[in-house]
């Protein structure tokens, strides 16, 4: 197994991870704005998108985690930080992008938690709206009923002289 290409091979899938977080934080921040604009139609499309990313980034999870166990077993060390940067210079531009990898995560998630906090809170208001709809309409409801079956009654005033 040659280690330099094993690495080498880590930094391009880590490069494609990066670049799929930037689309997917882009992805994030645009649907705060569709959030906040009542914008469902778009909204669901963006998740459709983020669906498909994060499908893909499961993939280059996976294939990473193949090839990072592979070296780990070929260099006999428990994690990267045991690896030697002087006899594998290319590991710090690894490290780099993992560090990258990381804070858009933390980004991300922040944002999604933002997101899904407006999204409760607009659906609880739309569940409260719906909730007085409803009392409104069957107040309506028991008012007319009693409208039909007193219609035909007319007026009777009695007279107390």
């Amino acid at each position: 197994m040659d280690i330099k290409q094993t690495i080498d091979t880590l930094i391009d899938i880590s490069k494609e991870k990066e670049e799929n977080l930037k689309n997917l934080l882009l992805l994030t921040q645009k649907q705060e704005g569709f959030i906040k604009n009542g914008d469902l139609e778009n909204l669901t499309g963006s998740i459709e998108q983020k669906q498909l990313i994060m499908e893909h980034i499961n993939q280059l999870d996976i294939h990473f985690l193949n090839k990072y166990n592979e070296l780990r077993k070929a260099l006999g060390v428990t994690s990267i930080e045991d690896m030697k940067l002087q006899e594998y210079p290319s590991l710090k531009e690894l490290k780099v992008y993992i560090s990258n990898i990381m804070i858009l995560l933390k980004k991300m998630e922040k944002l999604d938690k933002n997101n899904t906090e407006r999204l409760k809170v607009d659906f609880n208001k739309v569940k409260e709206d719906m909730k007085r709809l409803k009392a409104k309409q069957q107040g309506s409801k028991a008012a007319l009923s009693y409208m039909k079956k007193y219609a035909s009654v007319q007026g009777v005033f009695i007279d107390h002289k």
